[in-house]
């Protein structure tokens, strides 16, 4: 059976799931492997950029609004895509002109997601956790879809509007993560997903930390600490430790999937690979089982 072996259990996942994307990708039919946890359950892409999610976003915004005229509202339409994380909400507000190359219709974008979330549709994906408004900060009555689009997105950035400018002229991504980290709501893994999707196109996609830092997340660093032979709570490494490591873990993975994927496979793809390998382990070692099994997407 195609089970992970032990030798670096990290590499022989990202092994294993890459050769599925290329199986199914290939047109044949499945089960593109012999793994039951890879069945059975939902994992991302080695690669972020293959997720479904990050191609639709990559076509139909990153790559076709590169020539909007104020590259503000480029910055504020690419994030709000991620925000939302559903490509046919992501549709809607498109084919209805809500964005122009000089603003985005906040108001009326939020009122087409609420009307999908009253009409008991998918508005946007579990994946990324949007909190309700709260009422002690002052937003009692706001719908959860104009306090998303207006204050979190619309708002929140251009609270940081220069010092997000700023950052972006460094042409490192852990520059801007910072800015954005800083904004409330956000937090560090909505940061790093946006960060991410800005090296997909001409913000980032030069920047000269691509291959050697990456953010930290909860599922990472508990993939980390499994990797590492250690408690799956201890502390964090220090922010040098964890480049370091995840650059050796890079370089492994590399040395399987070969050249191909040199300038492709950032250093934050292999941090959420160790996200992904926890919860595969979760499951191989009967701790727990992932959120979503998998179920082929046919919405878009």
């Amino acid at each position: 059976m195609e089970r992970i072996r032990p030798r670096n259990r990290l590499v022989e996942w990202a092994v294993a799931r890459e050769k599925i994307r290329i199986l199914k990708e290939q047109g044949l039919p499945p089960p593109w492997t012999d793994d039951p946890i890879l069945q059975t359950y939902r994992f991302c892409n080695v690669r972020r950029r293959d997720d479904r999610v990050s191609r639709w976003i990559i076509q139909n915004v990153l790559s076709k609004f590169t020539s909007i005229d104020d590259v503000w509202v480029f910055i504020q339409l690419s994030s709000l895509c991620r925000w939302i994380n559903w490509p046919p909400t992501l549709m809607e507000i498109l084919e209805a002109n809500l964005v122009t190359d000089n603003s985005l219709d906040y108001s009326t974008i939020a009122d087409f997601i609420e009307v999908r979330r009253s009409m008991k549709e998918k508005a946007w994906t579990g994946s990324y956790i949007i909190r309700a408004p709260s009422k002690r900060g002052g937003y009692d009555g706001w719908t959860k879809s104009t306090f998303v689009t207006e204050i979190v997105v619309h708002k929140g950035l251009f609270s940081v509007k220069q010092q997000l400018t700023d950052a972006l002229l460094t042409k490192r991504c852990e520059d801007v993560y910072k800015v954005l980290c800083s904004i409330p709501n956000w937090g560090t893994f909505m940061s790093g997903q946006v960060v991410a999707d800005w090296t997909y196109c001409h913000l980032l996609w030069d920047a000269s930390d691509r291959f050697t830092w990456a953010p930290m997340g909860p599922g990472s660093r508990r993939g980390y600490n499994r990797m590492c032979g250690q408690a799956l709570t201890k502390a964090a490494p220090t922010q040098e430790v964890w480049n370091f490591q995840l650059q050796r873990w890079r370089e492994e993975i590399l040395d399987r999937l070969g050249p191909a994927y040199e300038e492709t496979l950032t250093l934050h793809d292999v941090q959420n690979c160790l996200c992904e390998f926890d919860k595969y382990e979760r499951v191989r070692l009967g701790e727990g089982r992932p959120r979503s099994r998998y179920v082929p997407e046919e919405a878009y």
